[in-house]
């Protein structure tokens, strides 16, 4: 697998199966351990196989869309921006 195809959609869920993040990393175990240092609970889930980063950000930029349409237009619980995009640009 190139570098092109290393990035993957992955979401938080709690013990009723309910998404409480939805994001992309390149490294899904690592992304799982800083989930857990912060104090954010729940199973992580890889949703998506191996994509390129701007094909992952339009994953990632639908789903909280459809999240948004389902919920009321909430994002979920420990997701911060509309967009998906936090502070960090890769």
């Amino acid at each position: 697998m190139g570098w092109w195809k290393s990035v993957v959609g992955y979401s938080l869920r709690n013990k009723r199966g309910k998404t409480t993040y939805v994001g992309v990393t390149n490294n899904p175990r690592r992304r799982a351990k800083q989930h857990r240092s912060a104090g954010k609970k729940g199973r992580m889930r890889v949703e998506t196989r191996g994509m390129s980063r701007s094909r992952a950000h339009r994953w990632e930029s639908r789903r909280l869309s459809k999240h948004r349409r389902r919920n009321y237009g909430r994002n979920p619980r420990y997701n911060k921006t509309r967009t998906g995009r936090g502070r960090y640009r890769w």
